[in-house]
């Protein structure tokens, strides 16, 4: 089973990237949502010269998560917020102080909400209802729950971003990556008519990474048949921290195990992300609902895990690999599972 680790603001030293590959990390994911593009490449460039340096055969992912709409910047990066706080959003790349406002990185902010709303942050982490719609780029909110708001995160309104930036995006992208040449990279399933556009466009690069396509909203059988019998395609990702937020979470476990038996089915590769061993960034001994959860994903039979907070958000990325390396190990070792 493949490992892939995802490097993210704590862990972008070369001692870090070091430490992941000497664990066993598979793929090392770069998420170019975060720093723009010629910091990325620059990380890059970094991860593969270490790779060759320790003779490793780990591979380079880059994701292109090009198609949400995410927060802005801010100074103190991440901000604490209580339940039933109000709070003010605006569209804006930036904020000087999130308690005059809260930047959201889109246009007409006003004009893609709704109130009485529900809108959720990152893979969930914070919940927050529309309570006025204050301008077309400003709206109030009420906090739902309490946690920290991060940075760059995604914000889940629902509203689709338009083919045409979306293709614009992936365009600019491709072009510069060419330079690297990435073993893999992993792409959004929109809709066929727009895949097929950006299929094209991967085409037309000077590059020929496998590209793992990532399953982010709901989905019926028949339009994974479809992804599953097109050889573009080396593998399906399983997101789980998008389709939490996408759909009604109790789908969840009902589209995770759709999407594994379709795939199993039709031979095609399986990649489950997101909450795979998230307890190990604090916790010394994983919870036992994520040891379960990890046994249950090895025992369906897919072919990857993908680690995203993991390895990305805490002081000690090469642990949660040994961890999953232990229990992956365990379940293989006994034949009727």
């Amino acid at each position: 089973m493949l490992i892939f680790a995802t490097v993210g603001h704590t862990t972008l030293a070369e001692d870090q990237i070091r430490k992941i590959v000497l664990a066993g990390a598979d793929v090392i994911r770069y998420n170019f949502a975060y720093r723009n593009i010629s910091e990325n490449i620059e990380l890059v460039c970094t991860a593969q010269r270490i790779i060759e340096e320790l003779n490793s055969s780990a591979q380079i992912l880059i994701d292109f998560p090009l198609n949400k709409i995410r927060l802005g910047d801010f100074d103190i990066k991440i901000f604490a917020v209580r339940e039933n706080q109000e709070l003010i959003l605006k569209s804006a790349p930036f904020s000087p102080n999130c308690y005059e406002y809260i930047p959201v990185d889109t246009q007409l902010l006003g004009q893609k909400v709704y109130v009485d709303q529900t809108i959720t942050i990152g893979d969930g982490e914070i919940s927050m209802q529309v309570i006025e719609i204050l301008n077309t780029d400003t709206i109030k909110v009420k906090i739902l729950n309490n946690g920290v708001i991060n940075y760059i995160k995604t914000f889940n309104c629902k509203y689709r971003i338009s083919e045409e930036v979306i293709l614009k995006l992936y365009d600019e992208t491709l072009e510069k990556i060419s330079m690297i040449g990435p073993d893999k990279i992993a792409i959004s399933f929109i809709n066929f008519e727009t895949n097929e556009k950006i299929k094209q466009l991967i085409l037309s690069k000077n590059i020929q990474p496998k590209v793992i396509i990532k399953i982010e909203y709901g989905i019926n059988e028949s339009e994974l048949e479809k992804i599953c019998l097109d050889n573009f395609y080396n593998a399906i990702l399983i997101d789980r921290g998008e389709l939490g937020v996408n759909e009604p979470f109790e789908k969840l476990g009902y589209y995770q195990d759709l999407i594994i038996k379709t795939a199993k089915k039709f031979n095609k590769r399986i990649i489950v992300s997101t909450q795979i061993l998230e307890s190990t960034i604090y916790n010394y001994i994983p919870s036992r609902s994520d040891i379960n959860d990890l046994t249950e994903i090895i025992r369906s039979g897919v072919d990857g895990i993908m680690f995203c907070m993991e390895t990305s958000s805490s002081i000690r990325p090469a642990y949660p690999i040994s961890v999953a390396k232990k229990i992956i190990l365990e379940i293989q070792s006994h034949k009727k599972i």
